[in-house]
């Protein structure tokens, strides 16, 4: 099918060009006889170098991939094909759809980028279902016996008689402890929704919890800068906003050494509230940068590993997404909570 010079193909082509799918048509000798904008940005090829050439020669990377494959399979067949596939240049994931004809094929397709990313995201919630499900399931077991542990070894620190053993059996009721918490830490992370949602400002819990973790700051020679800018409230756990917050601000301190600063600021972007977490830090270790959100993944010697995954999972439950960029001279997180028409209102505070 080759595009004629007639009112109603310029019609149709002013479209192709206006939409934000690449759209390209190739002839039977596989040469592009048509490309848009958006196509051209995709395959990061001005029009000029790709037109009335063979795809082949202007992409010879593509040739022995699943691209020469479907194509080559669609105009033989005249059916169309669907795939999707990381391109050779530029290593961006793509979405192909190719409807064939006689004259040769025309292809539609998309970067997926997000789609893939929010696939990964899902899969990776959906591994820390199943693994806080099963917690559950055993949690009750785990915590009968170390109740009862405990409650023995509070009986015998009564015991004048074994008085000299305080020291070990205050030890031991603090490991009981700390199991505990692991336990009731891992169980946050299987819950899909926020325990109760209520519309607050993000500003004024960080100013509550501000004189907390100004104290430590303070008794280890290190600072917290506050630049909070006014916001919308939004619709949150409070109380999940303030574990949030302490888990990354307890984390960048634990990462800095005496000097230093942590950095919290507040902005009202377009779509989305954002808070930073910046950091003066060495950074996360490039052995487990990608794994922060996996659970008891740490490079903290008596560190569980729960802090930042339960972090990404209240974030999750409370409409919110987190990036990070670390380096040697620290860390940043940025945590971007959607706004809605549901999940705002429309005063702002400070």
């Amino acid at each position: 099918m080759r595009i004629i010079d007639t009112q109603s193909n310029r019609n149709m082509l002013e479209i192709l060009e206006d939409i934000s799918e690449g759209c390209c048509f190739l002839n039977a000798r596989m040469e592009v006889e048509y490309i848009n904008k958006a196509g051209e940005a995709l395959l990061e090829r001005p029009k000029e170098e790709v037109l009335n050439k063979c795809q082949w020669e202007v992409l010879p990377k593509y040739r022995e991939t699943i691209v020469y494959e479907k194509y080559t399979q669609a105009f033989q067949e005249q059916k169309p094909q669907y795939f999707e596939f990381v391109t050779e240049y530029s290593n961006t994931p793509i979405e192909i759809r190719v409807f064939p004809n006689k004259y040769g094929l025309f292809l539609i397709f998309n970067d997926i980028t997000k789609k893939k990313e929010e696939e990964q995201r899902q899969k990776y919630y959906d591994q820390l279902k199943i693994i806080a499900e099963m917690a559950a399931g055993v949690a009750h077991e785990i915590r009968n016996p170390m109740t009862t542990i405990k409650g023995f070894l509070q009986l015998m620190q009564q015991d004048e008689d074994l008085s000299k053993y305080n020291d070990i059996m205050n030890l031991m009721v603090d490991e009981v402890n700390r199991i505990n918490d692991i336990i009731t830490n891992f169980l946050d992370l299987a819950k899909d929704t926020p325990n109760k949602l209520v519309f607050c400002n993000l500003n004024n819990i960080i100013s509550t919890l501000y004189p907390l973790l100004e104290t430590r700051a303070n008794n280890e020679g290190k600072f917290i800068h506050l630049e909070l800018e006014s916001i919308p409230n939004l619709y949150v756990d409070k109380n999940e906003m303030r574990q949030l917050l302490l888990n990354f601000v307890n984390n960048s301190l634990d990462a800095m050494e005496k000097g230093k600063a942590v950095y919290l600021k507040t902005s009202a972007k377009k779509d989305h509230v954002l808070l930073t977490i910046k950091d003066e830090g060495s950074g996360i270790p490039a052995d487990i940068i990608d794994k922060i959100s996996v659970p008891f993944v740490t490079s903290k010697s008596n560190g569980t590993g729960l802090g930042l995954p339960i972090c990404f999972s209240i974030a999750k439950r409370n409409n919110a997404e987190i990036s990070y960029h670390s380096s040697s001279g620290g860390t940043t997180f940025y945590i971007r909570f959607r706004i809605n028409k549901d999940s705002i209102q429309p005063q702002h505070g400070s």
